[in-house]
């Protein structure tokens, strides 16, 4: 799979592209199903111990993950807009840092083959998206997909 991450300027915005060789209705359901979310959408070696989510308009979602160390925390927001098989944009806020606001979007559109997916972080200042990046936000971008494009090819 190649992706390719942008950082534009301005806004402060992280954005990552995908070329996934899957059909659109499948990438959608990997990305708004709790039981596919739970296997993908975490960097490599962290594991998520349940995720809940109500993939509509104003539903909320939270997400219990474990770091490689055995360290505990959670993620939580709420969808702002869902387009099925389209895009989705949801609020993520870290127990870590519960006054950071980031807001997600991702974005599918059926390619010549597969689909290409485009996930979106767009931090309240770029000193948040800085820290995000010296914290390891490349590989936490990038390894979620890896996940996602390994689960995509296991799902019958």
């Amino acid at each position: 799979m190649d992706i390719s991450v942008e950082a534009p300027a301005e806004p402060a915005v992280l954005v990552a592209t995908a070329r996934l060789p899957f059909p659109v209705a499948r990438v959608w359901t990997a990305v708004t199903e709790p039981l596919y979310i739970q296997q993908w959408f975490a960097p490599h070696g962290y594991m998520n111990r349940s995720v809940d989510m109500d993939v509509s308009p104003g539903g909320h979602w939270r997400l219990a993950q474990v770091d490689p160390e055995g360290n505990s925390f959670t993620f939580y927001g709420r969808y702002d807009k869902v387009e099925r098989e389209a895009r989705v944009s949801f609020s993520l806020v870290s127990e870590l840092f519960p006054d950071v606001l980031t807001w997600i979007r991702v974005e599918m559109a059926g390619a010549t083959v597969g689909t290409m997916l485009k996930v979106s972080h767009l931090f309240p200042t770029d000193y948040h998206r800085t820290a995000y990046l010296n914290l390891g936000g490349l590989a936490r971008l990038r390894e979620p997909l890896e996940r996602l494009e390994t689960m995509l090819r296991s799902m019958s």
